[in-house]
């Protein structure tokens, strides 16, 4: 069980974790491999999802932790890092806690978790709680000191811990400035966003240039991040990377790759240091956005063929986002389309911002639905006012239209 929070002393550098009973031979080459991962932020909701769906997204990220314990049995792994990010919220349920940490027991490994911004150690970190420290197995293990933690003989975990929601701070570079040169492994476990993806003037933003120093250097072999949860290399190396979410939390016109967890093999003192990076698909979840040109019934056609191709429908959500110009027949069709879609995908929701379809309103369609009486002059009248100037009397009106056609019937 992690150690308590807070109230240890500062062990001195290099010396947390395990003592070394025969130290590796000064220039000794020696080898290792860990799964890197990170933001599985446990206990997220998502405010698109509803009953079912929800519940079924909640069971696929318990699912993805799981996972990552198989993998850690197929691969040879030592150890899983998670950089960061483990529960979504300090105030997470006990039920969520029980679990992950059962979980995580099984694990034949050693597990490493780092606070981050979501999970971080303050005054209500989860890490503190009664329910964590009472459900907490022998194997996993809390980074809750900053500096070097020793996993075993050579090999070294540079831990970054998150104490609040905003340092002061690069945390990372701070712990980079404090090592000197040496023969073991290094694994920086940090989070947060590098200045290469974030202009944002704000001091914990971790600079890409220190880490891209110590990689080239050799005072670290690999710098393992969490916070961004697409899976990234950062500066262009195979050293510096983002792991990703394990399973997908956002859009992928903003997530371009998550759902994977990073196998990482590092070597040192042979004749050339070498890393080797593998990912390893874990999610079930697709979020998908959906953007085309809808104009007509080829358009149509193609926008079901999109729908088909996407995959396990009950566990993929569609943003959708279309614009162009329909007919009243064509606008009835894309609504059956989506009435029929939103029972087969997990959700699917219009993406206002970014949607707009205008219903052009032909007295031809409307003759062909044969109304009678009022319904003939009101639908007349709607015809009349689709044409207006004013643009909204002419939207509603189209709205209004595309309504009545629906309700009376398709006559074609």
């Amino acid at each position: 069980m992690t150690a308590a929070l807070f109230d240890l002393p500062d062990p001195g550098p290099e010396d947390r974790g395990p003592a070394s009973a025969t130290p590796p031979e000064s220039g000794a080459e020696r080898t290792v491999t860990f799964l890197h991962t990170a933001d599985w932020q446990l206990g997220m909701t998502r405010h698109f999802l509803a009953g079912e769906a929800q519940h079924t997204y909640n069971a696929a990220r318990e699912d993805a932790v799981e996972a990552i314990g198989a993998l850690a049995r197929s691969t040879g792994a030592e150890f899983v890092v998670v950089c960061g990010d483990v529960f979504d919220d300090p105030r997470v349920s006990s039920r969520i806690i029980r679990r992950t940490l059962d979980a995580l027991g099984r694990y034949p490994v050693p597990v490493y978790l780092l606070p981050g911004n979501h999970d971080p150690l303050d005054a209500t970190s989860v890490y503190s709680s009664d329910t964590f420290r009472a459900a907490c197995p022998d194997n996993v293990h809390v980074l809750d000191q900053a500096g070097p933690h020793r996993v075993r003989d050579g090999i070294v975990l540079v831990a970054a811990p998150w104490t609040t929601k905003s340092p002061d701070t690069d945390l990372v570079t701070a712990q980079l400035s404090r090592l000197t040169a040496g023969d073991d492994i290094r694994i920086v476990v940090g989070h947060g966003i590098v200045d290469e993806f974030s202009p944002a003037d704000d001091p914990s933003i971790v600079g890409v240039d220190g880490l891209r120093a110590a990689v080239d250097s050799g005072l670290v072999d690999y710098v393992a991040l969490g916070d961004r949860h697409s899976a990234t290399r950062v500066a262009g190396s195979d050293r510096i990377r983002y792991s990703g979410a394990p399973e997908v939390t956002d859009f992928d016109h903003v997530e371009k790759a998550s759902g994977s967890v990073l196998q990482v093999t590092l070597s040192r003192g042979g004749e050339q240091p070498a890393v080797d990076v593998a990912e390893h698909r874990v999610g079930k979840w697709t979020f998908a956005t959906v953007q085309r040109d809808m104009n007509g019934a080829a358009d149509l056609a193609a926008l079901r063929a999109a729908f088909d191709a996407l995959p396990d429908k009950s566990r993929t959500v569609v943003k959708l986002a279309l614009q162009g110009t329909l007919g009243l027949f064509d606008h009835a069709d894309l609504e059956a389309l989506l009435d029929d879609y939103a029972d087969r995908f997990a959700a699917l929701q219009i993406w206002e911002r970014h949607h707009d379809v205008a219903v052009v309103a032909d007295p031809t369609d409307v003759n062909s639905l044969d109304l009678q009486g009022y319904a003939a002059q009101a639908a007349d009248e709607l015809v009349a006012r689709a044409a207006a100037d004013d643009p909204d009397d002419a939207a509603a009106a189209s709205s209004a239209l595309a309504l009545l056609f629906r309700l009376a019937g398709d006559r074609r």
